[in-house]
């Protein structure tokens, strides 16, 4: 094993070290004094979004998943994992888990420190496919998953998924349904299909360890990953085909036919380049919150028009890009008024506001979050946020060169960034229950409409 890149995060604490195991596998610890857990996470680039490249129904990443946490080669009845990963007074309890999202699956476990050799004995249980043993409890499998696609929405009436197919289906259409995948492609998933996808997707060299715990890690912990990571024997697995996606005017829109209001949205794509951009990253959060603040002070508190303004950059819905979003809630009664109010807000207010001495204060007040942090809780799933930032970056996420970054911000950099986002046609989406041809007059007929068209 040898160590690829180390710093401490001088904000938590925790020294961040990432590994190259003998067997190929990056390895990413996070030495974290004030815990007593050990947090394991297998990060594997088999996420949803993979299943079309890999010609399986859509639902076989989340159905595998569920299958690998099941009775396998080693523990051959369920009772068998339940004694495992059971606590009693020698011994802590094991909470073993996997979920499976668009772009990454994982299988995690965590307790205190003493069960740590158990849980990598258990994630090395569930690296396996009994392709036998699987096909006899496949069924059963199938109605846990069909019975947990019953809780969620119909495509047609689930919100998110009807935005991400008027933002990206086209484009990328692998974002655009149901991770779990409907009931009818559910019962046609054959075992073939989840052994294929375990074997070409799962058992890839790109997968990462992530750890958090204590201290150095052993000798002992070192071999029991190296044993688990020589499972890993296939090259790495392709990914999506990198295509743009545009920003121009558009309107979508949904009707909820549960609100009461209306939620509105400016959605902006920005391209991510390789590696992080943390002068990029630190000027675009900090206008995020100066959006926010004088959202506030204007448009709620001085106008109330709007119960709450969100300004985010996301990139777990996308691929190659970031999501930049403006997201308004409004009362039916008052979208009008918000349209018209929202072209002085974007255009005049915002710039106003960053040149003020109220401004500056706000600014100052941001910056002083950062030179004097108040502790932070423990976060349990941050080495699956580091690795999965790996996985996308290619490099570990040092939170000291971002701190850096945001003292260093200008209010010129804020203008500058806020020019960016002045000159660029927005995705508007809406959810509403007011009915779509009203929708359409009033956006259409708005002041920030005509300005971007």
């Amino acid at each position: 094993m040898k160590i690829l890149q180390e710093f401490k995060n001088e904000y938590n604490n925790i020294t961040y070290r990432l590994y190259e195991l003998d067997c190929g596998i990056k390895l990413i610890h996070l030495e974290n004094p004030a815990t007593v857990n050990f947090d394991f996470y297998s990060i594997q680039r088999a996420g949803s979004i993979y299943e079309n490249m890999a010609k399986v129904p859509h639902g076989s990443a989340h159905l595998m998943e569920h299958m690998l946490c099941n009775p396998n080669t080693t523990f051959r009845t369920q009772d068998d994992i339940y004694k495992f990963q059971e606590g009693d007074k020698t011994r802590p309890t094991l909470n073993m888990n996997a979920s499976t999202w668009y772009k990454h699956m994982d299988l995690r476990g965590s307790s205190n420190i003493k069960g740590a050799e158990r849980i990598l004995e258990r994630i090395n249980s569930m690296v396996d496919f009994p392709i036998e043993k699987f096909r006899k409890s496949l069924v059963n499998e199938k109605r846990i998953v069909t019975a947990e696609r019953s809780r969620r929405p119909q495509i047609a009436k689930d919100h998110f998924i009807q935005k991400m197919l008027y933002l990206e289906g086209k484009t990328y259409p692998e974002f655009a349904y149901n991770i779990i995948g409907e009931v009818e492609e559910i019962k046609n998933i054959s075992i073939k299909d989840l052994k294929s996808y375990f074997t070409s997707r799962f058992l890839n060299r790109d997968a990462i360890f992530a750890i958090q715990s204590d201290s150095i890690l052993s000798t002992k912990i070192v071999n029991m990953l190296e044993e688990i990571g020589k499972k890993y024997t296939q090259n790495e697995a392709p990914t999506l085909k990198k295509i743009a996606l545009f920003n121009k005017l558009t309107l979508g829109y949904f009707y909820d036919e549960k609100a009461t209001g209306t939620t509105l949205e400016l959605n902006f794509f920005d391209e991510i380049t390789e590696g992080f951009d943390y002068k990029k990253d630190s000027v675009a959060n900090i206008l995020n919150s100066v959006i926010r603040k004088i959202g506030q002070i204007i448009l709620r508190e001085k106008k109330g028009l709007i119960y709450g303004l969100q300004a985010y950059r996301e990139d777990w819905f996308t691929i190659y890009h970031n999501v930049v979003c403006l997201r308004f809630i409004v009362e039916n009664s008052r979208v009008t008024e918000l349209l018209a109010n929202l072209n002085t807000f974007i255009f005049d207010d915002i710039e106003k506001f960053i040149k003020s001495d109220k401004g500056t204060r706000w600014i100052n007040n941001i910056l002083s979050n950062y030179i004097y942090p108040t502790t932070i809780i423990y976060d349990q799933e941050l080495p699956y946020e580091v690795a999965t930032n790996y996985s996308e970056y290619h490099e570990l996420y040092n939170y000291n060169k971002y701190v850096e970054e945001v003292k260093k911000i200008t209010k010129k950099d804020l203008l500058d960034e806020l020019k960016k986002l002045q000159s660029t046609p927005p995705h508007i989406w809406v959810e509403s229950n007011l009915p779509k041809k009203e929708v359409e007059k009033i956006v259409k007929e708005s002041s920030i409409w005509k300005r971007f068209k």
